[in-house]
């Protein structure tokens, strides 16, 4: 039994990326946004097996970042195939990731917002950040009271942009995730080929209409076979081929010019002398 929503519940598929590039290539940058996002873990975890510490949360996220990476090399493969069974699959992944995610960034945005002191004292997460603390040697005249005031006044100032930056990263996966859910469903449904190479703007100039244009190539298909055909032997035509015309003192020493036609006698032409 398929558990399916009703009609009037089903979102329309894309078929275009913003408006402006053709559907696979939408899903094609959006994916190499994601990889960006998956290798960035990648220097997370190196980070923490060289020293650099870290909670387990922090370890899991790169962990899951570097199986991410897995999957994000089937789904490109998928999607440069035009397979809409295998593109499908990887939307549901790709739905599934962006849960997870939703997750870590809630614990981390929690751990930020309300547990982190913002003071501004200098936060050492392992020996090697405490020695180049130590060594660096930069003095201040501020007070521990003016430090946290200036950094709580940084902080009001950064942290709607903060919200901002995090709010448009979810809500462009979620688009990302619309967008390959439209791609698998336009694969799955035979309709990508209708939409291939969508152009946003016609090229063609102002006033111009192609069912006009449209009518002069059946023109010309109709009369280009007629003047490549050449029928020496034809009977359907009587008529003599002029090679060449007369000058002018040969025409008026012409009298009558007979030329046969088929099955209505002869039609007589008399020069006229000037």
């Amino acid at each position: 039994m398929k558990l399916m929503l009703r009609p009037e519940w089903r979102l329309w598929p894309a078929s275009t990326f913003l408006g402006v590039l053709d559907l696979k290539t939408g899903v094609t940058i959006a994916l190499l946004f994601t990889l960006f996002n998956k290798v960035a873990g990648i220097y997370g975890l190196i980070s923490v097996l060289t020293g650099a510490g870290g909670s387990f949360a922090q370890l899991s996220l790169y962990l899951y970042s570097l199986l991410g990476l897995v999957a994000l090399g089937w789904g490109l493969k998928a999607v440069k195939e035009e397979n809409a069974q295998h593109t499908l699959y990887f939307a549901h992944l790709f739905f599934v990731d962006h849960i997870l995610s939703t997750a870590w960034t809630l614990f981390f945005a929690v751990a930020w917002w309300l547990y982190t002191p913002h003071d501004g004292r200098r936060q050492a997460n392992s020996p090697a950040q405490e020695a180049i603390r130590e060594g660096a040697g930069v003095n201040h005249t501020l007070t521990d009271a003016q430090l946290a005031a200036a950094a709580n006044i940084l902080w009001h100032e950064e942290k709607g942009t903060a919200v901002l930056v995090i709010t448009v990263s979810w809500l462009s996966k979620v688009y990302f995730a619309l967008l390959l859910y439209s791609y698998a469903s336009h694969l799955r449904k035979g309709s990508y080929n209708s939409i291939r190479h969508w152009r946003p703007h016609s090229s063609a100039p102002a006033g111009y209409d192609p069912a006009l244009m449209e009518e002069d190539e059946d023109n010309e298909e109709f009369y280009i076979p007629s003047l490549r055909t050449h029928h020496p032997n034809s009977t359907s035509s009587h008529l003599p081929d002029f090679v060449s015309v007369p000058g002018r003192h040969e025409r008026q020493s012409l009298g009558k010019v007979t030329i046969p036609v088929q099955n209505k006698g002869e039609v007589l032409f008399e020069a006229n002398d000037r």
